[in-house]
């Protein structure tokens, strides 16, 4: 059987930061199927590559500062990812961890490298709940997350629709 994984990544204590979080809230709440796996790991990616091994699919979303307006969703496929691991190092420390958690899947004979890496630019960095700048972002990231598994195979057209209800009480927005 086929598997995704969808590895959210960040702290919700803050702001922005947990996007990856409430994103993965927001696909819990659909239709994904039990191919598709969804796994929190906060801020520490250390433990990725065993959520990635033989995975045929995986997504990997967090909020990063790319230098875009917030809430400004950036997509790289893994060649864009390798492209600019030394400046992602650099810029973020965690990051090296995700690396780090790659590579070891690749030793291990489990790497896929079909890939999606969704990175948000956050507004807030502090404080519960999200900006509004990042809930809409959630909205376009499960689109993109939605369209991708459909595309891969993993969801069936009516599964890969957009909902348009999410639920609120968790995504509190702060200003």
């Amino acid at each position: 059987m086929k598997k995704a994984s969808i590895i959210g990544l960040g702290n919700i204590l803050e702001g922005d930061s947990g996007v990856g979080c409430y994103i993965l809230d927001a696909l819990s709440q659909e239709r994904l199927g039990d191919s598709v796996h969804l796994s929190y790991l906060g801020a520490d990616p250390r433990y990725a590559g065993g959520l990635l091994y033989d995975a045929d699919f995986a997504v990997i979303v967090r909020a990063l500062s790319m230098g875009g307006p917030a809430g400004m969703v950036h997509c790289w496929d893994c060649r864009t990812f390798q492209q600019n691991a030394a400046w992602l190092v650099n810029e973020f420390q965690t990051i090296g961890f995700l690396i780090n958690a790659l590579g070891w899947t690749v030793l291990a004979g489990g790497f896929s490298w079909d890939f999606l890496f969704l990175w948000i630019d956050p507004k807030v960095t502090e404080g519960l709940g999200i900006s509004s700048e990042a809930h809409n972002a959630l909205r376009t990231a499960v689109q993109i997350i939605k369209k991708n598994l459909f595309d891969r195979g993993f969801l069936s057209e009516t599964a890969a629709e957009i909902s348009q209800i999410y639920r609120r009480e968790v995504l509190r927005t702060v200003a």
